[in-house]
């Protein structure tokens, strides 16, 4: 069983959600969504906490399966060859090697998804307030040697502070961030065009259906953001290991019960969705629901950016 199958059966053993189980480990959601999916791991601080939650070893969590196979076939292969073997030193030396041998795997799995050497091409902003104003500067930058290959916004920071001399986003980014603080400002970030580790979209519970479901939307900025009454969609593809848009199956399209609406910081609202007029009911699997959002005059980031926010959540049956 693969680690994230393992998280996935011990959560719903101990009756927790995603969320709540990553407020035990001090992660977001999305993190524990990604660890099931088998898209990320948790690293070796991360698992002991997950052996300790869910109260197993931390080799039963990672790689008990692997070792019940491993000691069949050292038991087999012993009454065959009729050699003797001190089994317990065998099977150390087997688990050893093969919990070197996952972590390794791991690494070799999150490096193989990169396309080249220099990685994908991630998109940040760093949005800050200062001496009253609002000031943001974007920068489009290599995943793996951090260098930036287009950055844009507003032209206060780059001035000041020569940006241009500087050839690694991090590096950077941590510039802007100290001189702000230095003066009495605060900054935060806006990653790759995703706001939701700072929107919680979700499924209310009790409410999910094969054909609808009732969504809660919580808005956690300091400024406004719009939401339309557009949505689609997406299926989780094992084989591409990424979700895929699904197909209007009715030739229909239909919204959410509100058309527009706009919140305010630590406001939200109830979306009812009934999504069979346009996909008619869901299979089993897992599903997110996405939509787009727009921001208000004070916009920290350029009229043309889309955004998106999405709401995770599985059909069982």
């Amino acid at each position: 069983m693969e680690i994230g199958n393992k998280i996935q059966e011990l959560r719903k053993k101990n009756g927790l959600s995603q969320e709540q189980l990553a407020e035990k480990i001090g992660v977001a959601r999305q993190t524990i969504s990604k660890w099931e999916l088998g898209e990320t791991y948790p690293d070796l601080e991360q698992s002991k906490k997950l052996s300790s939650i869910f109260k197993v070893s931390l080799d039963e969590l990672t790689n008990n399966d692997i070792r019940d196979v491993l000691v069949e076939k050292v038991i087999n292969t012993e009454k065959t060859t009729k050699k003797s073997f001190d089994l317990i030193k065998l099977l150390a030396l087997i688990i050893v090697g093969f919990t070197l041998l996952f972590f390794g795997l791991v690494i070799i799995h999150i490096v193989s998804k990169n396309l080249e050497d220099r990685g994908r091409e991630i998109d940040e902003t760093i949005h800050c307030k200062l001496y009253g104003e609002e000031h943001s500067y974007n920068i489009v930058y290599y995943e793996l040697t951090g260098k930036p290959f287009a950055s844009g916004g507003d032209p206060y920071f780059y001035d000041i502070l020569d940006l241009g001399k500087y050839e690694d986003a991090h590096q950077i980014f941590n510039i802007i961030n100290d001189y702000v603080k230095k003066n009495g400002g605060t900054c935060e970030m806006i990653y790759d065009h995703d706001l939701n580790d700072t929107v919680d979209f979700y499924v209310k519970e009790g409410t999910l259906t094969k054909s609808s479901a009732t969504f809660i939307l919580e808005n956690k900025y300091d400024y406004h953001i719009g939401y339309g009454e557009s949505f689609w969609i997406e299926k989780y593809d094992s084989k591409t290991h990424d979700f895929q848009a699904l197909k209007n199956t009715t030739d229909n399209n239909c919204a959410f019960n509100m058309i527009g609406y706009n919140l305010t910081k630590d406001s939200k609202v109830e979306l009812k969705q009934d999504w069979s007029c346009m996909y008619n009911e869901l299979d089993k699997g897992l599903y997110r629901i996405v939509k787009n959002v727009s921001f208000n005059s004070d916009t920290p980031i350029t009229e043309d950016s889309v955004y998106y926010i999405w709401a995770e959540f599985e059909i069982e049956e």
